[in-house]
């Protein structure tokens, strides 16, 4: 059974319809993906030829001009902020995160709100200089805030119809020679997400491996302008070299650095040989995947539970496509005034349930498909009649009473 791994350490596994949330253990990915990371564990490669096979993968999939593979988004986005402010000046990647004689050091950054990831950022050492995005103006405000320290402008992808939107941005950033930074963890889909934000601008782009991707949970990918990816994955390896016998000498040779840094910002962010084959596999199975069969079984679950789940007294349920932020794909709303109550009795349930909390309204959770298995929806549809059956029995005999 491929849950008697935990079992064996006593842990409960729990019927996840979060998605691909992390405290949930993320997604599932295929066995073509488990046995690609099974096989690169068998062997011992340099680690500078396997990220220069990934800049040419994740080229060839993203219309960057290159990329690597970090463990996660958090890291790629910490590694993007470091690229932006050292550039490929080996002095001032070794002075990170101490950024006083960085000649620029600040990064204009979206209002902090239900997404901030903002910590990624200022692992760097960056300065965060904050805009509302979400206001009539924000591109005039962002331009307000340009200042000569100012080493890039970040963007955080939330929805599908976002304003203003990427290609924007990046325009105004590149009319004042800065990179942009999109945070597009959790973008995909819609497929073409993939490929979009490098095409309309980014210059750095942040992407989560192991959601919809598919690749193992603590995989990343960060792609966008040669120089500033080439930053990034000098600040990740392994620098316990000489510069005459360091496998990346020939960048010395072209120019492209003066010598060797010192361990960088993002070695404690090192990734495995295994996640980046595992990532990689994911990458180029991407686009070749059957979306149109995936979106189906996603339906078919969101359509079950909410036809068994209809006409609970105590929960009020309905369908919705796309998700609330217009991605492509189905959700279950839930509301209630019990929400609380509810979300305490999923996790008092074996196995454990596990809802998706609404980021702004405490009375409304959802149930993602992506992560459940057919056989769970049964469990969870006769948790949640259980427990609405309770609510409403006791609503009744406080009534009586």
């Amino acid at each position: 059974m491929p849950d008697d791994v935990y079992k064996h350490l006593g842990v409960e596994r729990v019927i996840n319809c979060v998605g691909y949330a992390t405290r949930v253990g993320g997604g599932t990915p295929d066995q073509a993906v488990a046995n690609a990371m099974a096989d690169a564990l068998q062997c011992s490669v340099e680690m500078d030829d396997l990220q220069a096979a990934a800049w040419r993968l994740i080229a060839q999939h993203t219309g960057a001009e290159g990329g690597i593979v970090t463990c996660g988004a958090g890291a790629s986005l910490t590694l993007a902020a470091a690229a932006c402010i050292a550039g490929n000046d080996p002095d001032q990647m070794d002075e990170l995160p101490d950024t006083s004689r960085c000649r620029r050091s600040h990064i204009i950054y979206p209002r902090l709100g239900p997404f901030d990831y903002d910590h990624a950022i200022r692992l760097s050492g960056a300065v965060f200089d904050t805009v509302d995005y979400d206001q009539p103006d924000a591109l005039g405000q962002i331009e307000r805030a340009i200042t000569p320290k100012t080493a890039a402008i970040g963007y955080v992808w939330l929805r599908v119809e976002q304003q203003p939107d990427v290609r924007s941005v990046a325009r105004l950033a590149h009319q004042h020679d800065l990179p942009l930074i999109v945070d597009a963890a959790f973008s995909l889909p819609p497929t073409e997400n993939l490929r979009s934000c490098a095409r309309d601008g980014a210059d750095l782009v942040a992407l989560s491996g192991g959601k919809h991707l598919g690749g193992p949970q603590a995989s990343g990918l960060l792609f966008g302008r040669a120089d500033l990816v080439r930053s990034a994955w000098l600040q990740m390896v392994d620098l316990d070299v000489r510069a005459e016998t360091w496998s990346l000498h020939q960048w010395i040779d072209a120019g492209h650095i003066a010598r060797p840094p010192r361990h960088g910002i993002g070695r404690s962010m090192k990734v495995s040989k295994e996640s980046i084959v595992g990532a990689l596999t994911a990458l180029e199975r991407y686009e070749a995947r059957d979306h149109a069969a995936e979106l189906a079984s996603w339906r078919k679950r969101i359509d079950r539970l909410a036809r068994e789940l209809n006409g609970l007294t105590s929960l009020g349920v309905s369908r919705l496509f796309p998700a609330p932020n217009g991605q492509p794909f189905p959700v279950l709303r839930i509301g209630s005034e019990n929400m609380r109550v509810i979300h305490r009795r999923l996790r008092g349930h074996r196995p454990r349930i596990v809802l998706a909390e609404d980021d702004r309204d405490a009375l409304v959770a959802y149930i993602f498909p992506m992560c459940l298995r057919d056989d769970d929806l049964s469990i969870v549809i006769g948790a949640l009649r259980d427990i609405a059956s309770g609510i409403s029995n006791r609503k009744a005999r406080e009534s009586w009473q």
